[in-house]
């Protein structure tokens, strides 16, 4: 064995014989790395789970419109904003020639669902035939609307999968009738599987009718409150909500400065939402892990210190046999580094295995483990524990052999 390597097997035997201190240590680095790889990890999964909910609503070349202007769209009073209407989206098809296709999403809101006796309170929601393409959702059995159904205002009824589960059982929902609120439908269909929405709701445990039953039938209204816009590929998106603006603002009769009573969402402002709300998890709180690995770094070095004191007179008789300030420099700094990863090391372990447990228990946080967040806490925990032994190594570099050994 080199010198080197001897110096180094040295400072491993020196963390072995001290293993409280060598433990108390590793704490730091171990709090730091596991907390950045787990923040990094549930950042990752709240992105993707976010993204793949408004995928649903926001996805490829498409506009959400919605009725009222941002501002007006917040608090109890938000569904009941009557500023857009079906001959509105009528109009923005008709003038837009990027538009390929709309749908109109009306909701209805929480209706007493009743069969057979039982009964559930479900969302209900308004579209037309076109919602099985606009929203890429059709009917797994059964049929979806038909352009006769619409323009009749029919009182048919597509049901999620949970609803079709939980109000029917074994039975076929197809062909049987239901009761929202006080008027009669007949289910013509199952909705395919879509899961949860952006707020969390559950997609599957809702009642789908023609947008124009659900106006005149459940809710006597004349407006709706959003559209969802597919425009051509390769069209700019920019462009086309510009020309947009322009029809509804016009239809509107909005004057010049006016605020628009109507606001229109593109996936690029989601994706920049989901960005921004998503900051705490890539910004702050990798930040809040690298000042745990800072404290750590502090209390390695005063720990280290504190061992340069009580080891002076190990030091000097190295010295005294022949050890150069090197020597002694190489030994304290290796005894840092190994123990700040050591630390950093079990820091990974844990946070992996966390990981493993929590999706053992169906939470899915990260489609896998971030490990380049898992590297780059090693590296700073080796880092840390290089510069936190700079001062202990050149303190025990600077005694002198002969009055330690008195």
């Amino acid at each position: 064995m080199t010198k080197d390597g001897r110096l180094v097997a040295a400072g491993l035997r020196s963390l072995r014989r001290h293993r409280a201190r060598s433990i108390f240590m590793m704490l730091g680095t171990f709090v730091g790395v596991a907390a950045l790889t787990v923040v990094v990890a549930v950042g990752q999964g709240a992105k993707r789970d976010m993204l793949e909910r408004f995928d649903r609503m926001f996805s490829g070349s498409s506009v959400m419109i919605m009725a009222g202007g941002m501002h007006h769209r917040q608090g109890p009073r938000a569904s009941a904003v009557t500023t857009l209407t079906l001959e509105d989206m009528a109009a923005v098809e008709a003038r837009v020639d990027a538009v390929e296709l709309w749908d109109p999403w009306q909701m209805v809101g929480a209706r007493e669902v009743v069969w057979g006796g039982r009964s559930r309170s479900v969302a209900v929601m308004g579209h037309s035939e076109r919602g099985e393409v606009a929203w890429n959702r059709g009917a797994a059995s059964g049929s979806f609307f038909t352009e006769y159904d619409v323009a009749t205002a029919a009182r048919v009824a597509l049901v999620g999968q949970t609803l079709a589960s939980d109000l029917f059982g074994e039975v076929d929902p197809v062909g049987e009738e239901i009761r929202i609120g006080n008027v009669p439908f007949r289910v013509i269909g199952v909705l395919e599987v879509q899961g949860g929405d952006p707020h969390g709701m559950d997609r599957d445990n809702e009642v789908h009718v023609p947008v124009t039953t659900a106006m005149r039938r459940l809710q006597n209204a004349d407006h709706i409150n959003a559209a969802r816009v597919l425009v051509a590929e390769g069209t700019g998106l920019g462009v086309v909500t510009g020309e947009i603006e322009r029809v509804l603002r016009e239809r509107h009769a909005l004057p010049e400065g006016a605020d628009n009573d109507f606001a229109m969402i593109t996936p690029e402002q989601v994706v920049h939402m989901i960005d921004s709300s998503n900051r705490v998890f890539t910004v702050l709180l990798p930040l809040l892990a690298a000042a745990s690995l800072l404290v750590a770094g502090l209390v390695v070095a005063n720990l280290m210190l504190m061992a340069v004191n009580e080891r002076r007179a190990e030091i000097g008789l190295r010295k005294a046999v022949g050890a150069r300030a090197r020597d002694v420099r190489l030994q304290l700094l290796v005894e840092c580094a190994a123990v700040t990863l050591a630390g950093g090391a079990a820091g990974v372990a844990a946070s992996w295995l966390g990981l493993q447990v929590v999706r053992a228990h169906g939470v899915q946080i990260a489609g896998s483990m971030p490990w380049q967040a898992a590297l780059v806490g090693l590296g700073s925990a080796l880092a840390v524990g290089l510069l936190a032994g700079v001062a202990p190594a050149r303190r025990a570099a600077a005694l002198d052999p002969v009055r330690t050994l008195r």
